[in-house]
């Protein structure tokens, strides 16, 4: 198991200190996707948001934390019950790891845990230059936060895509248009009001890239109207 996340490790650049974290952090959100799926997650959610944009769709931002949604309304989901996976398929590539759920501090329909490995003992698992290690302090901790929304706006459409790393498995996701719509819909109804994020701005302007080069491929083509 060991082997398999050397090879995604070192498929990763690393130019400065912070490439590394960065690399972890990638590896993480991949094997607790892994766990997800292999509980049956997908059977009732499905993935959106920035690191599923970059995972699934091949947006150039990075994004830490991974957020999903149920298909369908349920008040009596558990997340507690699906992260319990997450852990055991960490353990078994060889990463110590600690996740748990967090207490709400008002009533909201998002449910929410913490992702949380220790940044040393999981460089050594993958056996690197020493040098490297003690870059970092003994007790830096990486955290990922695992959200789900449990009463979801009803509608939207979603896709089944694949992933080949650490081993074949599937996801599911929000489509592309409805990706675009929980977009403008966090743009416009964020509750930091002028508080604008520039990571939205990002997206907006990879959205409609996206289909200004989808466009022009389709005029080269004459097939206009299939889009």
């Amino acid at each position: 198991m060991v082997k398999a996340i050397e090879k995604m490790f070192f498929q990763y650049k690393f130019e400065k200190r912070e490439d590394y974290i960065n690399s972890l952090l990638k590896i993480l959100q991949k094997l607790s996707l892994l766990g997800l799926w292999r509980a049956k997650f997908f059977e009732k959610a499905a993935f959106y948001g920035g690191t599923a944009l970059r995972i699934l769709y091949g947006i150039d931002r990075f994004s830490e934390d991974i957020d999903f949604s149920l298909i369908e309304p349920s008040a009596d989901f558990k997340l507690e019950k699906y992260i319990h996976f997450v852990n055991i398929e960490l353990n078994s590539f060889g990463i110590e790891s600690e996740i748990k759920l967090l207490e709400k501090t008002f009533q909201t329909p998002i449910q929410s845990a913490i992702l949380r490995v220790n940044i040393r003992r999981m460089l050594q698992n993958i056996v690197i230059d020493e040098n490297i290690i003690n870059q970092f302090p003994k007790n830096q901790i990486i955290k990922i936060k695992i959200e789900v929304d449990t009463q979801p706006a009803t509608g939207f459409s979603t896709e089944v895509k694949y992933l080949l790393q650490p081993i074949p498995f599937s996801v599911r996701v929000y489509s592309l248009p409805d990706l675009f719509a929980s977009k403008m819909h966090a743009m416009l109804c964020r509750r930091w009001k002028k508080r604008v994020k520039g990571r939205d701005w990002y997206d907006f302007v990879w959205y409609v890239l996206l289909k200004l080069n989808r466009t022009n491929r389709c005029y080269k083509l004459g097939i206009l109207n299939s889009i």
